[in-house]
């Protein structure tokens, strides 16, 4: 991600600011030793990991910058996105959060879009007619206004940010960047796509460090926590029927198809089992 931004960064006399989450692999070092006698970068390390929301909390707090290009760590800019992305923000004053176009490795598109994860929406997306109208099937191919994108890279004005109080700190993995495009939604404040910047995505990289292949049920877990936060009456247990009639759905056809059961852990028995435990187990006061 550093050499990527390097250029462009001392281009537009910046700063790099990388986050270190108390990483065990060595990489703050080697950023340590390739950039560190660069004067736009900087290394703030943090003795506990303290999740995307809570890292990112921490940095942005003492960040003297009006705008903020907040990026993962397995995340590449391709030229020109850093400009693009700057650029945007001056013609979108109103914009709570503005994003880049992803793309996998293999530099295929990877749909960033997304509606809010409440369970009609959710439903919707899972059926073939009504699917079309979902935000992930929306054309990537053009700047437009969204419920929420997906927070690879994500660039938003400090002061807004501090604002709408950050990120909330509950979501330890994934959707803490939905959680707070919906607070800034609510204030007016839309998320906004521009495709003309493009970033490759490594998607999962950190937490499959942590997690492994079952880094999906922490989605599980982050959606029924939306919920729990700004559902409507009743979201929780829709969700719950819904997510439980898929896992069912892959459970079975995993079961008749070894070869995707193979490709894809969630069609596996014990990631099923996993599933519904999180789905339904009781003692939800880490939601």
């Amino acid at each position: 991600m550093i050499k990527s931004l390097a250029g462009s960064v001392e281009e537009l006399n910046g700063e790099l600011i990388v986050f270190d989450n108390d990483s065990q692999d060595g990489s703050d070092r080697a950023a340590v030793e390739e950039w560190g006698d660069s004067n736009w970068f900087t290394l703030i390390r943090s003795s506990e990991n303290l999740g995307f929301a809570g890292g990112a909390n921490r940095a942005i707090k003492d960040i003297d910058a009006e705008i903020i290009v907040l990026a993962n760590s397995d995340t590449i800019f391709l030229p020109g996105s850093l400009q693009a992305l700057l650029s945007a923000v001056d013609r979108y004053p109103d914009a709570g959060i503005i994003g880049p176009r992803l793309l996998w490795p293999d530099g295929t598109l990877q749909r960033s879009l997304r509606n809010f994860p409440f369970p009609g929406r959710l439903i919707a997306e899972h059926i073939p007619l009504l699917g079309r109208r979902s935000a992930v099937n929306f054309p990537h191919t053009r700047e437009q206004r969204v419920d929420w994108l997906v927070g690879a890279v994500m660039v938003f004005r400090r002061e807004l940010f501090l604002t709408a109080g950050g990120f909330d700190e509950d979501f330890f993995f994934y959707h803490e960047e939905t959680e707070l495009q919906y607070r800034l939604f609510l204030s007016g404040l839309p998320s906004v796509f521009v495709p003309s910047a493009e970033v490759i995505h490594i998607e999962g990289a950190s937490a499959r460090k942590i997690f492994g292949r079952e880094t999906y049920l922490k989605y599980i877990h982050a959606k029924l926590k939306f919920l729990r936060k700004h559902g409507y009456t009743g979201s929780m247990a829709l969700f719950r029927l819904f997510m439980g009639l898929l896992q069912g759905c892959r459970l079975v056809t995993g079961f008749l198809n070894p070869r995707l059961r193979r490709k894809d852990i969630r069609y596996t028995a014990p990631y099923c089992r996993k599933a519904f435990h999180e789905l339904f187990r009781r003692n939800r006061r880490d939601e």
